[in-house]
């Protein structure tokens, strides 16, 4: 926590070594090696992690997580999956798992289900919001859309990819002045999020209704 990440990284080390069963500290060193950028070792902690304690469903999640940032979406679905087999309930799984249905091409209705599962585990995040209001945008259920996104947006109001969400549920919904406002806020407060060419592009359309 203080930013003591060398005396850090030899103290979780020590911890493996004087009890190598224990799987919380490989979690410790998997966490740091996240923090610290270092994803490959971050990943052969966790799998460690889960070597020494198979049932450790957040270290399925975690490791998910680091497959998703890498793109390997295929390897995240396994983990997530493993994940919400040990525990059906856990809520990071099932709302990433139902990100990637929505944005891969997959079964978007598994997506809602899992939505909805992670949402009514954790209720007020603002992230599960923005899932379970892009899934519904996928389902061409626009209103229902905007009503999690809208929610989402104004509890993360620095967050250009969710204000693109918001903005482009607006647009296919047919409220033009809303999704222009938002879809111009949402690139300025970044240019280059994933989405920001759509986003152009339909200002662009919008400029010429």
């Amino acid at each position: 926590q203080a930013g003591n990440h060398a005396r850090a990284e030899e103290a979780f080390k020590q911890g493996v070594q004087l009890d190598p069963a224990l799987p919380l500290s490989y979690m410790n060193l998997a966490e740091l090696y996240d923090r610290t950028g270092h994803l490959e070792e971050a990943m052969q902690e966790y799998e460690a992690a889960l070597q020494k304690n198979p049932q450790l469903a957040s270290a399925h999640s975690l490791l998910g997580m680091l497959h998703e940032r890498r793109q390997n979406f295929e390897q995240a679905k396994v983990h997530y999956r493993d994940a919400l087999k040990l525990d059906p309930k856990f809520a990071p799984a099932a709302n990433n798992l139902a990100w990637i249905y929505a944005e891969q091409g997959g079964d978007v209705d598994a997506a809602l289900s899992l939505a909805r599962n992670a949402r009514e585990q954790l209720p007020q995040d603002p992230s599960i919001a923005d899932t379970l209001g892009w899934v519904y945008y996928k389902k061409n259920a626009y209103l229902r859309a905007i009503g999690f996104l809208k929610e989402a947006a104004e509890k993360m109001p620095d967050n250009p990819l969710v204000q693109y969400h918001l903005g482009m549920a607006y647009y296919k919904y047919g409220d033009n002045v809303s999704a222009r406002k938002t879809l111009q806020l949402s690139l300025k407060l970044n240019r280059s999020f994933p989405g920001a060419e759509e986003a152009r592009q339909t200002l662009k359309a919008l400029k010429e209704i």
